[in-house]
């Protein structure tokens, strides 16, 4: 088996899968998602995403038609932040040094 039949046979798992934490994700007291697991899941997306970016600058962070709001994300900000211990401030530095 090729690489690429490997892959394509593992895509509708893959799709599944996703679709099973986009599930646990939008009921999260229900699905029996627990702390850690969103942590580990929080974690991986903002990695992939800073890579992601890194190599299409166009890159938003949301689909088109999102509804994460304002709030949602300065809350998702602050706790990323303050877990890497940085300040909104050095923020700002690092954004006039990389535009």
């Amino acid at each position: 088996m090729s690489k690429f039949d490997q892959i394509t046979a593992e895509a509708p798992a893959l799709e599944a899968s996703l679709d099973a934490v986009l599930n646990a994700l939008r009921n999260p007291e229900s699905s029996g998602l627990r702390a850690e697991q969103l942590q580990a899941l929080f974690s991986h997306v903002v990695t992939a995403y800073a890579k992601l970016r890194e190599t299409n600058d166009g890159l938003p962070a949301f689909p088109r038609d999102n509804d994460v709001s304002a709030t949602a994300v300065a809350i998702a900000a602050t706790g990323i932040l303050d877990a890497a211990d940085m300040a909104v401030f050095e923020l700002g530095m690092w954004q006039t040094l990389n535009p």
